[in-house]
Parts: structure tokens; C-alpha cells; sequence
């Protein structure tokens, strides 16, 4: 059985020493199934999260020249993969709930996948309820624009800033603000013959995402009419991500080429929105134990575009997530 939080808070928060034992018992189970279902829903939408906010921090392994500025705007489109929008869930899982309808697995949404009418049913102290499944985004590609401003720094070395406002997404919404250090390694061993040269570098960025997904009311309704255990219809992922990056780059008149291997590890963590008082607080409480760390490896290739001061770059991450990102840079 999974026991993510203490009984005795349980009964601070929700009950005096009159009530039985077994509500306690009840509710922790119910909340328990709350953390599982949750935890699978939220998932791909974190791990989306670090694609699109670790994406595009370079478009090339040279450095500036000191004090040059490369400021652009870029387009960071994510394809949702099918296998990321829903996932199997099974009564054997559960401590409480049931799938409604006799059903003993179903396919559910997770937060960027769809609609569903898998119901879950309860009980706590005899009383029957039941909840609707969470619905994700409904988004087949997540979009959102961005500024970025890299500025030159004593050894070839660059400093990045970047800043998405808040984008809304069929009512959610999600905005990311975050910096990076570049260092060019090539200028230790660098031949005199430039057309030869292939630039090495190294990168470390930081950012923090926030991921705001609305749903439509969930309630845990009582099958005896009386008024909802609470009502969930907001879900927050706050991301903070590190990425290490190893970056190379080789220029051809106008064309320049690029790839990179990245390692990214990121700090998650999640709260439920909604109405029901002490059960939503108590939830979230529990909900700490979610947050976790997660990491893994993937793979960027691009090409620049140059033509006077400015140039276009496109960049592709590759691994869970296919990211593909556009942008149109000045530089001077």
C-alpha cells in the first residue's frame, strides 16, 4: 500500500477524536489514489516542460566579440507523440477507488492529451462517490514565442538571457524566464586556416517553467446529493532546469552547422487548484511528496541562415519530445 503522508495530520485536519478510525483510513486511501492518478497526469507535461524551456539556448559553438549583442526572437513549436497523451490505469492500483462501469483498466488523458468519460468511484464511511478523470490540454503541438538576448563577455565567453510572457493555451497557461553561460573552447587550439575550424564550446543554462493547466470542474460528487467532498479544476507544475551542454559548430559562407549533446536535470514540483477547503489543502500537502527530480540526456542539430546583420537559426531536440525551434536574430 502506498502511504505518502502521516494518519495523525489526517486527523488534525479533518477530524476530532469522536470519529471512527476508518474514515481516517477512507480518506487517506482516497488521497492516495489521488497522488497516483495525479502523478501519471502530470508526467509527460513535466517532461515537456524541460524540452520547450531547455531548447535553442545557442545557435552557434563561436563566441561574440566583446560587448556584441545577438538579440532574436524565436518560435519553439513541441509536437504532443501519441504515446504521451494517455496512460493505463487499473482498479488492482488502487487502494479506494474503482473504475465505474465494472471496467478493471481504462485509458485516461494525461495533461496534454484529451477528453475522457472514465469515472472513478469511492467511498468514505459507507458514503458512495465518484470523479470524473482529469482531462488534458487538447493541444496536438504545444506553441509559444520568446525573446533572447546574448551579450559578449571577456574570453569568448557569452551571457544569455531569455523571457517568454504568459501564453494561454485553451485557458491554461504557461511562461518561462531563464539565463545561460557559453564558453568557446576552441580558441585554446584553434588553427590559423578558418575555413577548417570547426568551433567546440561548452554551455550551463538555468530556467524556470510554469505550467498552469485548467480543466473543467472536476467535483467529488456524494451519491446522496449533498454538496461535493471538493471541486479540483486547476493543476501547476513549476519546473526549475539545469542544462550541460556541449556544443559544435562549423561555418560555410552564409550555411553554418551545429550540434550539440545535452544532459538536463530539473526540479518538479505540483499543487492542485479548486474549492473544498481542508480536503484541497490536505491534498496538496500530500502532493509535496510528488515533487521530484528529474533527468536524461538529448540531442540538438541546426542550421543558421546568414545575411548582413541578421540570420535565421532552426534548431531540432531530440529524445522523449521532438523540439523544433525558429528564430530571427540581429546582431551588432
Amino acid at each position: 500500500m502506498r502511504n505518502y503522508f502521516l494518519y495523525p495530520f489526517i486527523g488534525l485536519l479533518f477530524f476530532s477524536t469522536s470519529i471512527a478510525a476508518q474514515v481516517a483510513v477512507d480518506v487517506e486511501n482516497v488521497l492516495d489514489d489521488l497522488l497516483l492518478v495525479s502523478q501519471r497526469y502530470v508526467a509527460p507535461a513535466a517532461d515537456a516542460s524541460v524540452y520547450q524551456s531547455s531548447s535553442a539556448w545557442f545557435s552557434s559553438a563561436r563566441g561574440l566579440d566583446k560587448f556584441q549583442f545577438d538579440v532574436s526572437l524565436h518560435f519553439n513549436a513541441l509536437p504532443i507523440p501519441s504515446s504521451q497523451t494517455s496512460y493505463q490505469i487499473r482498479n488492482s492500483e488502487f487502494n479506494n477507488f474503482t473504475i465505474q462501469g465494472g471496467a478493471t483498466s481504462a485509458t485516461v488523458p494525461t495533461a496534454i492529451g484529451g477528453d475522457t468519460e472514465v469515472f472513478y468511484d469511492f467511498t468514505i464511511d459507507g458514503e458512495s462517490y465518484e470523479m470524473q478523470a482529469f482531462e488534458g490540454a487538447k493541444q496536438e503541438v504545444l506553441l509559444h514565442p520568446y525573446l533572447q538576448a546574448s551579450v559578449g563577455l571577456w574570453a569568448e565567453t557569452d551571457l544569455t538571457i531569455r523571457y517568454s510572457p504568459k501564453i494561454v493555451i485553451n485557458e491554461s497557461d504557461y511562461s518561462i524566464l531563464g539565463g545561460a553561460i557559453k564558453h568557446n573552447f576552441s580558441q585554446y587550439f584553434r588553427s590559423n586556416e578558418a575555413s577548417t575550424n570547426i568551433e567546440i564550446a561548452g554551455l550551463v543554462s538555468y530556467s524556470v517553467f510554469d505550467l498552469n493547466l485548467i480543466f473543467d470542474d472536476l467535483a467529488l460528487s456524494s451519491s446522496s446529493g449533498g454538496d461535493p467532498l471538493a471541486v479540483l479544476n486547476e493543476i501547476t507544475i513549476g519546473s526549475q532546469a539545469w542544462l550541460f551542454q556541449i556544443i559544435g559548430s562549423k561555418r560555410m559562407n552564409h550555411w553554418e552547422v551545429n550540434a550539440a549533446l545535452a544532459y538536463t536535470l530539473s526540479q518538479v514540483d505540483y499543487a492542485i487548484g479548486g474549492e473544498g477547503g481542508s480536503f484541497v489543502n490536505l491534498l496538496n500537502t500530500a502532493l509535496s511528496v510528488l515533487e521530484e527530480s528529474r533527468n536524461g540526456f538529448k540531442g540538438d542539430v541546426g542550421l543558421n541562415y546568414y545575411f548582413g546583420k541578421f540570420y535565421l537559426s532552426g534548431t531540432a531536440s531530440i529524445g522523449k519530445f521532438t523540439n523544433t525551434n525558429l528564430g530571427l536574430h540581429y546582431k551588432f
